[in-house]
């Protein structure tokens, strides 16, 4: 903790003073700097390095007066505002303008612990500018380039590190010379005309050459800039020198990729074109010449249009209008009129550097073969997946026939997978693969008699043994069936678990497949979710908490993650408490059919004591309420789950409260009535600063 040592009073009456001194400087010591009704008197003891100023806002302007000259001065200078006509508006506006509290004569029992408060976090912000400073000379001293600095005498003042290794000279032997001295007689000139440029004020920048301790000479670039002082002299020039080698040897392997680039774009087979914004061919490659017959001199500068289409005119529908436009990519299909042949036709933007399109590639693929290929394929394939997917549900519903309670279960599980993986970003082909998994993952359950299947009592251990057969058996059935994906292998490890405990192999997580996993978690929702005869449904928050508490041991925690966030998170639960049992059915009716899972309490001693044993990431709170209010509750939910956010509701014009919710740490506030719009747009900014917190 750090005290205020240093204190500035303004317009303070005698019999103020004396209680505030009597506050902040204990055992009679003397802390206060100045006590003062003239504001410049404050902005002159600045300079002191004063700790804490205290203002009395007799009249309201005295303080925001203060409160401004800080801002200029002195940002963030700890200000407490005493007020003897305080209001909840005056608070709120003044704290806006930059006090670090405020008092009205009631409170000055709040005083010294405010004055701490206030002193503490500038000391926090000062440290984190002496941090700043720091990493400043630590960028100066690690930067790649040279940095020198010298005054209107071309004397060095200044070197960093980068530029004692550029020259091979120390910092000793370079500070207290003439600039002259890395340079020969040629590259002193090109070095006199910029420094009597700076001598102007003018900034520059130039490449020369400069001599090392060596005697080497090493091509650089000079990026410098006159140092002039608040005052307008100038104090001499700072300059950055980078070393240019590298970029030169980057020039000639440029120079020598662009031949080898123009010997590749010669030998595609590919027609290319680069077309200008005026539609005419900049250039092309031998490909085009070879297939419409031309010289190069023949179609460079020609309009693409009359080439390629055979028009006199740019066509309404041309897609490079559309690039130039949006300069994005567009990929379609081209007929040639004259021969009939099937072209990909993609154009891509060419863009400047600030981002306007300055013309486009055209690259047109000969792609008639291939589509008569495709078209084979696609009907062989449309026959293939038909007779997969018929011969899957077929077998998917001979085993759902079997038993009502669990008919379906199949199909949901797939579906549930492929909404975790489609969130995961797995191909389409994938999706497909883990869609048959779920619709074939129970088939080995078709040889388990009802009676074990669904008793509802405890199973013997030989019965339970039947039971860890089904994988098995299923593999058994799948293995010999040609599936484009390893969709036995997936079946027979959906019950194992990461941590070996599964069945019926005991695989840990490295040994089973990626899609087994996936499928293992969302066989526990759907089941759980689902309906049967020895038990009811459990809720979605019930699933999710054996999901979360088996991450890591029995499901992989990614895959469990991607399930929460797409099949409905933890963030979707509210805890509503209002003493009014018809507005607390109307929030919970509205946020129910929100989607959202409510818990609402009437009384807000039950409420506290289900939130304690069950803690939502949202609460809804009255402020008004007998028993306990509305801030014992926020108080109360706080200290359970300090990340929790709280929306408070009061009455019309009812401040105070709010003000002292919002200092508690209350995140939101609404006045009644409440409107359902208004406490959607709130429930949903809670549930953003949650999820963003999380």
């Amino acid at each position: 903790m750090t005290y205020a040592e240093r204190i500035l009073f303004l317009g303070l009456t005698p019999k103020l003073e004396q209680e505030v001194r009597s506050r902040l400087c204990p055992n009679g010591t003397n802390r206060v700097l100045l006590s003062t009704g003239d504001l410049l008197e404050i902005e002159k003891n600045l300079q002191k390095q004063p700790d804490l100023m205290v203002v009395y806002a007799q009249r309201h302007q005295v303080a925001f007066d203060a409160l401004s000259m800080l801002q200029q001065h002195a940002p963030y200078f700890p200000t407490i505002v005493i007020d003897p006509d305080p209001s909840m508006e005056k608070a709120m506006e003044l704290l806006r303008a930059g006090a670090a509290d405020y008092l009205g004569l009631n409170q000055l029992d709040r005083l010294e612990a405010a004055a701490v408060m206030a002193v503490n976090r500038r000391v926090s912000r000062t440290q984190m500018l002496s941090a700043s400073q720091k990493r400043y000379r630590t960028l100066v001293e690690t930067m790649k380039d040279g940095l020198v600095a010298i005054d209107p005498q071309r004397i060095i003042t200044f070197v960093n590190p980068a530029m004692c290794s550029l020259l091979g000279y120390t910092e000793t032997e370079m500070v207290g010379q003439d600039i002259n001295i890395f340079f020969d007689s040629t590259n002193r000139l090109v070095l006199e005309n910029h420094l009597t440029k700076r001598l102007k004020g003018h900034s520059s920048s130039y490449e020369v050459e400069v001599t090392t301790k060596n005697g080497d000479n090493i091509p650089i670039l000079i990026s410098a800039s006159p140092l002039i002082d608040t005052e307008g002299q100038l104090l001499g020039s700072m300059a950055i020198y980078t070393d240019l080698r590298e970029r030169r040897r980057m020039e000639g392997e440029l120079r020598q990729a662009a031949s080898e680039w123009r010997q590749c774009f010669d030998a595609l087979e590919d027609m290319v074109l680069v077309i200008g914004n005026d539609c005419k061919v900049q250039r092309c490659n031998k490909a085009l010449t070879r297939y419409l017959g031309l010289d190069f001199a023949d179609i460079v500068n020609q309009p693409c249009y009359s080439l390629m289409h055979g028009k006199n005119q740019q066509p309404l529908d041309c897609l490079q209008r559309e690039v130039i436009t949006t300069g994005k990519a567009t990929v379609k299909d081209f007929i040639d009129p004259k021969t009939d042949r099937i072209f990909s036709l993609t154009i891509s933007p060419i863009s400047a550097d600030n981002g306007k399109v300055m013309g486009s590639v055209h690259l047109y693929r000969d792609i008639t073969e291939h589509r008569r290929q495709e078209q084979e394929r696609m009907h062989l394939s449309r026959a293939i997946t038909e007779g997969l997917e018929a011969t899957t549900m077929a077998l998917t519903n001979m085993v759902g026939s079997r038993d009502p309670y669990t008919s379906g279960h199949s199909q949901r599980v797939a579906e549930l997978a492929v909404k975790v993986a489609t969130h995961m970003g797995l191909s389409s082909d994938e999706l497909e693969g883990i869609k048959f998994c779920g619709l074939l993952h129970d088939i080995g359950k078709g040889s388990i008699p009802l009676d074990i299947l669904n008793r509802p009592g405890r199973l013997t251990e030989h019965e339970f043994g039947i039971i860890r057969e089904h994988p098995t058996t299923a593999y058994r059935i799948l293995e010999k069936i040609s599936f484009p994906w390893p969709v036995a292998r997936v079946v027979y490890e959906h019950h194992e678990r990461i941590d070996g405990s599964g069945y019926p192999q005991g695989l840990n997580g490295e040994q089973t497949h990626p899609w087994a996993k996936l499928l293992s978690v969302c066989d526990v929702v759907e089941a759980m979710t689902s309906h049967r005869p020895y038990r009811p449904a459990h809720s979605m928050h019930d699933a999710f908490a054996v999901l979360k508490e088996g991450a890591g041991s029995q499901f992989d925690p990614d895959i469990v993650k991607a399930a929460l966030e797409a099949l409905g998170s933890d963030d979707r639960r509210v805890t509503v408490v209002d003493d009014d049992q018809g507005v607390l059915s109307v929030y919970t009716s509205f946020l129910k059919r929100a989607g959202m899972e409510v818990l609402s309490y009437s009384d807000p001693r039950l409420a506290l004591k289900a939130y304690e044993q069950d803690p939502t990431p949202t609460l809804v709170t009255d402020l008004k309420m007998p028993g306990l209010s509305g801030l014992d509750v926020l108080k109360a939910v706080k200290k359970i789950k300090p990340n929790a956010e709280v929306i408070v509701v009061t009455g019309h014009g009812d401040k105070e409260s709010v003000v002292a919710a919002m200092r508690m740490g209350a995140s939101d506030y609404l006045e009644k009535p409440v409107q359902m719009a208004e406490l959607q747009q709130a429930v949903d900014r809670a549930r953003r600063r949650y999820s963003q917190g999380a």
